[in-house]
């Protein structure tokens, strides 16, 4: 029932303060400076509320798609990382644009394949590296999206319906549920053979310290781009001998027991360089002091390819750690664990990120990533 109170204010003005209490709904109420407002409102608020006891799918009438693709933008996007923000986004825009302006209620299996059928044929864009010419529009490939990239594309929809569901409460069961995903047959199985290591190391130490040891670290800890150009020296624990990768993509952390060799390395580096004192600092940084993002993006490509290794991306040399540890009969569970693919919570404290199990797989392996390179030594 609806229920008006009036009350009066210092200055002497009347206020009406609407309350609708219905048995097994939360309590709302509002203050108006009008009777009639109040009336208005409170017999308006009561009849949406008994109609979604009486026929909940009605909510999905009242939203479009559109409408529930801002309201994630505006309340759960910013909660994610910026990086992940910019690509959510344009997923998102996509979606938009292709079914904005139906109703939930009328959102059917078949649009969503559909969407799914209409992302196989859509073509890649070429990205504008200069800022000067970022205006413009984007030039098309020759290629389409890839079966992961259209899975990613469903997964961020698969999401948004998600909240519908559990936040919004205006859905009962995801539309994104019957539609299946892709067969990813484009899963890259580039590595290098143990010349090639010693070749590209070789290269690296010449050309560039700092990139080098990136090689090193990404070889011998198995650790993402992002994870080593965010490493700081607060994160990389010299006396234990452990690196700590904080924040990592699939939202977790991960302890990594350090290479003898690396270890030394590292030791070297920051003794010949004049090191603050500051756990945020990156070990990789620009004058500004931000991650030194170049080293990888623009420096690496291009030793690449003055080794003439071809087809071979800096991503790679995760794989080529994870394809040794396999060869060198290094157990999966191990190997899970030392990639960080997510499988058990885990704290964020250091001590509970120390996993010193892992220490005799990243040496054994490492000794034989490094043979070749350590021979010309």
């Amino acid at each position: 029932m609806a229920e008006i109170k009036k009350r009066i204010k210092k200055n002497g003005e009347p206020s009406y303060t609407a309350s609708i209490r219905i048995k097994g709904y939360k309590p709302v109420t509002k203050t108006f400076k009008l009777k009639t407002d109040a009336k208005e409102w409170a017999n308006k608020t009561e009849t949406e509320i008994r109609e979604n006891i009486n026929f909940p799918k009605r909510k999905a009438q009242k939203y479009t798609v559109g409408e529930i693709i801002d309201k994630f933008i505006e309340n759960e996007l910013p909660k994610r990382k910026p990086k992940a923000q910019t690509e959510f986004k344009m997923v998102l825009d996509w979606y938009k644009n292709e079914i904005g302006e139906y109703y939930l209620s009328s959102l059917t299996t078949e649009t969503l394949v559909d969407c799914r059928n209409k992302l196989a044929r859509k073509r890649k864009e070429i990205p504008i590296r200069n800022k000067e010419l970022k205006h413009l529009a984007p030039r098309m490939s020759e290629n389409t999206l890839s079966p992961a990239t259209i899975n990613k594309y469903m997964t961020y929809m698969r999401v948004v319906f998600a909240y519908c569901v559990n936040d919004l409460d205006i859905l009962d069961l995801n539309p994104m549920a019957k539609v299946k995903k892709l067969s990813e047959k484009n899963a890259r199985k580039r590595y290098l053979e143990l010349k090639e290591i010693a070749k590209l190391l070789n290269a690296c130490k010449n050309a560039d310290y700092e990139l080098y040891l990136c090689v090193l670290i990404a070889l011998l800890a198995d650790a993402r781009k992002g994870e080593i150009l965010h490493l700081t020296w607060g994160t990389v624990d010299l006396e234990n001998k452990m690196f700590y990768f904080l924040d990592t993509k699939n939202g977790t952390d991960r302890g990594t027991p350090m290479h003898d060799f690396v270890y030394k390395e590292l030791v070297t580096f920051k003794a010949q360089n004049k090191i603050r004192s500051l756990n945020n600092d990156y070990i990789f940084k620009t004058p500004d002091g931000k991650p030194k993002e170049s080293l990888i993006g623009k420096l690496f490509p291009k030793i690449v390819k003055q080794c003439g290794i071809k087809d071979f991306r800096f991503h790679d040399l995760r794989h080529t750690g994870a394809s040794w540890q396999a060869m060198d009969g290094i157990s999966q569970p191990i190997t899970q664990k030392i990639l960080g693919h997510k499988s058990s919570a885990m704290t964020n404290r250091y001590s509970h990120l120390r996993d010193d199990s892992l220490r005799p797989a990243i040496n054994q392996v490492g000794d034989k990533i490094l043979t070749e390179f350590l021979k010309a030594q």
